[in-house]
């Protein structure tokens, strides 16, 4: 079955996705096509104070690899990295279907390595002005709803809530997407992933 999967893994790339042996440009195709992820933070909660929390989170690719969030001061992520600006955001193949690794039915799994799995890690931070009509453009694009939150400068949002545009500052990016362990890229070699690895399609 291992080689079944692994067979199936590197047939896939032959239908748009970079090959899973190009680890930056795999990562960079991962994030430009899937619409969310869970953010890991430190807690600020009380009772779990300083341990991991993670929470999903609805982002975009604003075009370079990087991800762009529209979210609240009232999230709990978000107050938590008004304290420490740490972050992660974490993503699966398997939240999007369609590969035979992650399918328990086909004797994948979504922990299965040929499934794959990407961990970005870094900072948190708003996005600049000059940044900020790219990163709406991105989440209206994939993510409609957000603009009766407020999010896009069309409408006021729910009272209180206050959305605002935030980025996740890149500086290291964790992926298993082959039986082996895993890889460790730099920020640099993610961001400077082919543009045809990033933009096609799954």
């Amino acid at each position: 079955m291992m080689r079944v999967l692994v067979a199936a893994s590197l047939a896939a790339s032959v239908a748009g996705q970079p090959s899973i042996f190009d680890k930056a440009g795999y990562a960079r195709w991962m994030v430009g096509n899937m619409t969310w992820g869970i953010m890991s933070t430190t807690s600020t909660m009380s009772e779990i104070a300083g341990t991991a929390f993670g929470n999903p989170v609805s982002y975009a690719d604003e075009g370079s690899g990087t991800p762009v969030f529209c979210v609240s001061p009232l999230d709990q992520s978000i107050i938590d990295l008004q304290t420490d600006s740490r972050m992660s955001l974490s993503m699966s193949r398997a939240a999007v279907g369609g590969d035979e690794a992650c399918e328990a039915s086909l004797g994948g799994d979504p922990e299965n390595p040929p499934c794959s799995r990407v961990v970005l890690s870094g900072t948190f931070a708003n996005v600049t002005d000059d940044e900020w009509h790219t990163a709406a453009a991105a989440l209206n694009k994939t993510h409609p709803a957000m603009d009766s939150w407020g999010c896009f400068g069309s409408s006021e949002g729910p009272s209180g809530h206050d959305f605002y545009l935030a980025k996740l500052q890149v500086n290291q990016v964790w992926l298993i997407d082959i039986y082996g362990g895993a890889s460790i890229l730099t920020a640099a070699d993610y961001f400077n992933a082919t543009a045809s690895a990033a933009t096609a399609e799954i």
